[in-house]
């Protein structure tokens, strides 16, 4: 394709001709066409902000945006005999269509990428904060009924009030920099002035920074290296497209890096990782600082799975390469770790579950009724169901010296920067800190674990802020950084005596990969008001009827389920929401259905993933991080079987009746493939006692490695319909304890 003579950026752009401009212009301008209720794309500010994005976050698709929009150009004057701004809308929405189809005649793949890119951006443009060049004085904001950056919501809100600003004034980012009060900054320490270490830690996110300060308290030196920084409340700003782990995930510079590779099985051709719900965050507490603090505790049966379909006769119908398994722990040894935590952490819920043994109620209240909760809950308990607040690490009350929260989406996914949401930084972090039996150093790039001469782990090799190779030495080594980091570290660490990489010796490293989907059901209801974008996903119900051994054994399945409903929605994920079938996801059609955002409600799923010898994490033998290091990424091959498919489908089915049954105008279900890379991604380091098919012992030690321990979702033998986050911990808090006692 030529590209456009042109291309000198305009005056007042930073990469965009004036060819380019113009037409952009024109397309932006009949895919958000302007009405009643607002302008069109254009005049909204979308060019601005594409060209913005362009000249930085979004550099790799400058040449996309070039040789895409001369091919659109040179195909309306040879169809049309004018260039494309020039032609009538109705002309300029035909070649839309077609490159939306691939059907230009230029390259089909190339077509559909770039169409894919631009909507994307359009939506960005129009629904991102101003402050990024688009949704000028917050019109595409207004033009939908969206309040803007409100950072406290009343009760009112929460069920239902009216908070369409007319035409009043919206806030902003600009409007609010600076609120709330920031946390308190952790002591400053460094691990200088401890050579030799007990443990040495490698991440000092989610896992790393509660296991640290947990082996300290029994008496043990331990050093964290955490690739992030200590992340200041100044970064954790209500701003969706920069931070939130579904946009530009800005909490993630080391993740975004080194973006694991996916192939769709054995011989597919490797595509960057998609996300099925977004990415990780790096710096101290790692995730946590956007996570939805959903700590709920697995189903009993669930720690005996394969015993449990064995007893049902259900392992007969399961594809040959599954390798469904029991733990090497039952519920009951985690309970006293479960309690514990909730205690710590303040969760916030009902005192007892309608189908999980708790012997000790929780501390703290749910959060307070919302629209959707209260719709949806008395018609699911007519039908006999169960549905119940989700447990959450979320301050209702004042609690431990922190306040209860403000009720508002702007925290997760962009980080919270009050103290509402526990976070180890508060407490567990500063108490280790000041006993100086911690060292923490931040901008650590751990590239290899050293060994001995016995093949016992010994330290680690890093690379320290100052870009200076350095070794750490310990008795102990543990990888708590995410299920990719903690499995590309192992091969990356093969010896002479492991050649295929650490804990490798039996072919068991990276096997069991596993991944949830998140597919969702929507449902319009007209007349109704949900606010779902009034408060966090702490206000949410859940559903486990579908999850239970009782359904497993009537469903004729070989895994379960839950429903819920929640709040917690922003703008661009308003835009982003899976269309009806026959809706367009752009022009005037689309236009009408986003902006009846508030009439919608979400049913979303989550379902047990089996485990398969296949769906494996190796090393990508082409691919390698962007950092500087050059360290080949990880590659993910993975693919949903027909028991997945089977499950999805048993599930989607439960909520579209519920749907039904609420009423609903309409109903279809999203997608239910989401994307490979869930935030929920499990095995690869699999736990057990037999090291011909395991990677790591009960206690998270690495069979053929004595010393390293691997403490995170990589051990998980099975992946359930349950946020992971409070299981992990408490098996962490358990191996802690029993390493502590084999070190002191």
């Amino acid at each position: 394709m030529t590209p456009l003579p042109d291309v000198t950026p305009a005056e007042g752009y930073a990469t965009l001709g004036p060819g380019e401009a113009a037409i952009l212009s024109a397309a932006v301008a009949v895919m958000w066409p302007a009405d009643a209720a607002g302008p069109d794309g254009a005049a909204l500010g979308v060019v601005r902000y594409v060209d913005r994005a362009l000249a930085g976050a979004e550099q790799a698709a400058r040449s996309t945006y070039t040789e895409c929009l001369a091919a659109l150009d040179h195909v309306a004057v040879s169809a049309h005999g004018s260039r494309f701004a020039e032609l009538p809308a109705d002309a300029q929405v035909t070649l839309l269509e077609r490159l939306s189809r691939g059907e230009l005649g230029i390259d089909a793949q190339r077509e559909t990428s770039f169409f894919s890119i631009l909507r994307r951006h359009l939506t960005e443009g129009l629904f991102a904060d101003p402050v990024h060049g688009g949704n000028l004085d917050c019109g595409g904001w207004r033009s939908i009924g969206f309040p803007g950056v409100v950072l406290s919501h009343t009760a009112e809100d929460n069920l239902g009030a009216s908070t369409d600003p007319g035409e009043g004034p919206i806030p902003s980012l600009k409007d609010v920099i600076g609120e709330p009060a920031p946390r308190a900054a952790p002591p400053k320490t460094s691990a200088e002035n401890i050579d030799a270490a007990d443990v040495v830690i490698v991440g000092g996110g989610g896992v790393g920074a509660l296991v640290g300060p947990w082996l300290v308290q029994a008496g043990l030196k331990v050093v964290i290296l955490e690739a992030g920084e200590h992340r200041k409340s100044d970064r954790k700003r209500p701003d969706e497209l920069t931070y939130a782990y579904y946009c530009r995930a800005g909490f993630g510079e080391k993740f975004n890096s080194e973006v694991p590779t996916w192939c769709d099985g054995e011989g597919a051709d490797p595509v960057p990782m998609p996300f099925s719900l977004g990415r990780m965050c790096n710096g101290v507490g790692g995730s946590l600082v956007h996570y939805g603090a959903r700590l709920r505790r697995m189903h009993p049966h669930q720690f005996r799975m394969r015993s449990t379909l064995s007893d049902l006769g259900r392992l007969e119908g399961l594809d040959d390469d599954c390798t469904v398994a029991d733990w090497p722990l039952d519920y009951d040894a985690l309970e006293p770790h479960y309690e514990a935590l909730e205690q710590l952490v303040g969760i916030a819920g009902a005192d007892t579950h309608p189908f999980i043994p708790r012997r000790t109620g929780l501390p703290m209240p749910p959060a307070r009724e919302f629209a959707v909760g209260a719709f949806f809950e008395k018609f699911a308990r007519g039908r006999g169901l169960h549905p119940e607040p989700v447990p959450v690490g979320q301050n209702t009350v004042p609690y431990a010296g922190r306040p209860a929260m403000e009720y508002s989406p702007w925290g997760e996914g962009t980080g919270c920067p009050g103290a509402a949401r526990w976070m180890p930084n508060d407490d567990l972090l500063p108490a280790a800190l000041a006993t100086g039996g911690l060292g923490l150093r931040t901008g650590a790039r751990v590239l290899r674990i050293r060994t001995d001469s016995s093949g016992r782990a010994s330290g680690v090799d890093f690379v320290d802020a100052q870009g200076r190779e350095r070794i750490q030495v310990a008795r102990a080594v543990i990888l708590s950084a995410y299920t990719f980091e903690n499995v590309r570290l192992m091969y990356l660490s093969g010896d002479s005596a492991h050649p295929d990489g650490l804990g490798n010796s039996s072919d068991q490293l990276g096997r069991h990969f596993m991944t949830k989907q998140f597919p969702s059901v929507y449902g319009s209801y007209p007349g109704q008001q949900f606010n779902r974008h009034t408060g966090p996903g702490a206000q949410g119900l859940v559903i486990e009827d579908f999850l239970t051994s009782d359904f497993l054994a009537a469903s004729g399945l070989a895994g379960g389920g839950t429903l819920s409903v929640e709040n917690q929605l922003l703008p661009i994920q308003i835009a982003r929401e899976p269309l009806p079938p026959d809706t367009p996801n752009w022009g005037t059609e689309w236009k009408a259905h986003v902006r009846a955002w508030n009439e919608r409600l979400a049913i979303r799923i989550q379902t047990d993933t089996l485990p398969y010898r296949d769906n494996r994490l190796t090393l990508d033998p082409l691919r390698h991080d962007t950092s500087g290091l050059g360290l080949p990424v990880v590659r993910a091959t993975y693919r949903i079987r027909g028991h997945e498919n089977r499950l999805y489908q048993r599930m989607i089915f439960e909520a579209e009746d519920l749907h039904r049954g609420l009423g609903a105008a309409r109903v279809w279900p999203g997608p239910v493939f989401t994307g490979i890379g869930s935030c929920h991604d499990l095995g690869g380091c699999r736990m057990g006692e037999d090291p011909d098919v395991t990677v790591v012992s009960p206690d998270l030690e690495v069979h053929d490695t004595p010393g390293l321990y691997v403490m995170g979702g990589a051990v998980f033998p099975s992946c359930h319909a349950v946020n992971p986050t409070l299981t992990i911990w408490a098996l962490c808090r358990m191996a802690s304890q029993n390493l502590a006692r084999r070190l002191t």
